[in-house]
């Protein structure tokens, strides 16, 4: 029962983050999440005794979703993958997942909250490792990351997102190819 409340709460605080058209950003409280969850807030506060516990719960949580993807577009894990086709798997599931304005924000949260990192690098540097790659190949795959990147933010935030997101998604890929024609590893 206690990791169906767990989903429960995440997912409320995820509804709530989602339906936040403030300029001043979202707001999620414990007494919201706990009302939205249907639970007390000393309920709540069982699973996620502070904020500070939650936004971690939501940032894992999100984290954990983006390597489920990533596993599920690929198969497999990111040990058993080349460095190319991680990177592909991270191009094509960054431009046509469904994206949401609740993993931008617990993602862009980390900048103010360096402990909210730790779950996004933990979950994705697997998925990002170069370290026998060469210079030219890294830096191409850098490239293609930061194109995937920058795509699921305007679609998450609703920021000038692409008019043809396919279409950015073939040209990270690209980006890929050339990175793994250069010989790619040191």
């Amino acid at each position: 029962m206690s990791e169906d409340t767990r989903a429960r709460i995440l997912r409320a605080a995820k509804e709530l983050a989602e339906e936040q058209e403030s300029v001043q950003g979202v707001t999620v409280s414990l007494e919201s999440v706990s009302r939205r969850a249907g639970l007390t807030k000393q309920g709540l506060m069982y699973y996620y005794s502070s904020k500070e516990n939650l936004m971690l719960g939501m940032v894992e949580h999100a984290a954990a979703r983006w390597d489920g993807l990533l596993r599920d577009h690929t198969g497999a894990a990111p040990e058993a993958l080349s460095v190319f086709e991680r990177y592909r798997a991270y191009a094509a599931v960054a431009t046509s997942a469904e994206v949401s304005r609740a993993d931008y924000w617990v993602f862009s949260e980390a900048l103010y909250h360096p402990k909210l990192g730790e779950p996004w690098h933990r979950f994705l540097s697997p998925w990002f490792a170069v370290d026998d790659v060469a210079d030219e190949a890294r830096s191409l795959l850098t490239a293609a990351r930061f194109c995937a990147d920058g795509a699921w933010m305007s679609e998450a935030t609703g920021v000038f997102p692409a008019e043809n997101l396919a279409a950015v998604g073939v040209r990270a890929q690209e980006l890929i190819d050339h990175a793994e024609a250069q010989g790619g590893h040191r």
